[in-house]
């Protein structure tokens, strides 16, 4: 009996080892597929990777110099998920796990996007560009010199819609084949996803420059490490504004480190919320799960969640998601649905921010955005709270960077008359648009009309009340 107690015993002592040792894999970090001859590691000040390749048969393969990443190849036959635990264990170790993939939302869960064979849609008129009034937006600001990373399946350099770009395209890296090229390939289903992507920041932000990093294949696969070294290379690049459109669940901390780097360097990550429909934190996509990044949910038309979106506690904002209208590949146009196209209407939002003032710090910027977001929890009962500030509102967001007098439509710095003729030309005489649209809102309805001069009459020449601006 005392023997057969001593045995459950160690039984119970080697579960309770191998639960503690393989809890940092399934638990806070990575979890799911990976690639199975590398590990990423990192050592503790003061030791060497030399340590580790000489002790466990790995080499060097890839070495991310601003955060001291290492990617590691491993023996042949050897298991990575079983050695990167023997190696965290040690105490010259700050973390090593296998090289985890990462997919984006869309290809991986089969969202279709729908050709619009016959050209009819116009994609400055669509539903989104109107609910964000982007025709407003870009009377104040384009986004002008801002470059923006879309760190994706690559895009489509020679697609028409970009010509119309004041910035423009640039190819960062393609981490799939090697080389500088960041194309976006066809053949597969993630085939025009970096494309779309980066169509809505040219929707959005037409001034700004778009760099093109291609981290997933034909796919919608790619690793940990190399997203990891596209953002660190998008920094030194100059990108101000970082668009993850892709995500897993649990942590990759190659790429932790990297986007904790790029909050020191004061720049803003947006992460796509992931379609699962759920709330549930522990499978709550990484990026968009860290405090460091921007989580955007999608709205569909009616500023309701969108169905397949994500939501909850680690949101911090909505945008439009369903039946977005974007490039796609080759010349053609088409509609996608998905968080992967909510994320670029927000880190286009901040790159038109950063173009009217470059000084504004990442949390500033965050702090603007959540000032202005227009509550929608009463749209969407059973979800308040769960929706983060709600729908970003362009407009007001940039009349927080400006300085203008409410009601003074010819920016002359005084409200007369001279401002209610000003709107009458422009309304019906095809006369010059106010020179900011948003200062001749003068009765704070989201549109420049005939009732602004009616309501600026009324202050003018009869003590109505005071003009305001639609923020």
């Amino acid at each position: 009996m005392k023997n057969r107690s001593i045995a459950w015993v160690w039984i119970l002592f080697q579960f309770l080892l191998v639960v503690a040792l393989t809890a940092p894999l399934y638990g806070q970090h990575g979890r799911g597929d990976y690639r199975p001859e590398e590990l990423v590691c990192e050592m503790l000040p003061g030791y060497s990777i030399d340590i580790i390749n000489t002790t466990y048969g790995t080499s060097t393969k890839g070495h991310l110099i601003q955060t001291d990443s290492y990617l590691l190849s491993i023996p042949a036959g050897q298991n990575a998920e079983s050695l990167a635990v023997v190696i965290a264990a040690r105490p010259d170790v700050l973390y090593c796990g296998p090289n985890f993939y990462f997919d984006a939302p869309e290809p991986f869960q089969r969202s279709q996007p729908f050709l619009d064979n016959q050209l009819t849609e116009n994609i400055d008129s669509q539903f989104a560009a109107q609910t964000l009034a982007l025709a407003t937006v870009h009377t104040i600001s384009t986004g002008e010199s801002v470059a923006i990373a879309v760190i994706d399946g690559g895009v489509n350099l020679t697609h028409p819609e970009f010509a119309s770009m004041t910035g423009g395209l640039v190819s960062g890296w393609d981490y799939i084949d090697g080389d500088s090229i960041a194309n976006d390939e066809p053949g597969g289903a993630c085939s025009g996803h970096g494309t779309f992507v980066a169509g809505v920041l040219k929707l959005v932000a037409p001034g700004s420059y778009v760099h093109a990093y291609r981290v997933l294949d034909t796919t919608g696969r790619g690793s940990g490490f190399d997203i990891a070294a596209a953002v660190l290379r998008a920094i030194d690049d100059g990108c101000r504004v970082i668009n993850l459109s892709l995500g897993m669940v649990g942590v990759d901390d190659a790429l932790d480190e990297a986007l904790k780097y790029a909050r020191m360097e004061n720049i803003m990550v947006v992460a796509s919320a992931g379609n699962d429909s759920t709330s549930d934190n522990i499978i709550f996509p990484f990026p968009a799960s860290r405090t460091y990044c921007l989580a955007v949910a999608a709205l569909d038309t009616f500023n309701l969640k969108a169905d397949f979106s994500n939501y909850g506690v680690k949101i911090d904002y909505c945008a439009p998601g369903t039946g977005i209208y974007a490039p796609y590949l080759d010349s053609s146009y088409a509609w996608w649905d998905g968080t992967s196209f909510s994320a670029p209407f927000v880190s286009g939002l901040a790159a038109l921010l950063i173009s009217k003032n470059p000084t504004l710090t990442v949390e500033k910027i965050d702090t603007i955005m959540a000032n202005t977001a227009a509550d929608i929890d009463t749209l969407n009962p059973g979800l308040e709270g769960l929706l983060g500030h709600g729908l970003i509102n362009m407009v007001a967001a940039l009349g927080e960077t400006m300085q203008f007098t409410a009601g003074d439509a010819n920016d002359d710095t005084t409200v007369d008359v001279g401002d209610v003729i000003y709107i009458i030309n422009y309304v019906f005489k095809d006369g010059p648009a106010p020179v900011v649209t948003a200062a001749a809102n003068a009765n704070c309805d989201t549109t420049v009309n005939i009732g602004d001069a009616v309501y600026l009459v009324k202050y003018v020449f009869a003590s109505g009340p005071p003009p305001c601006a639609p923020y």
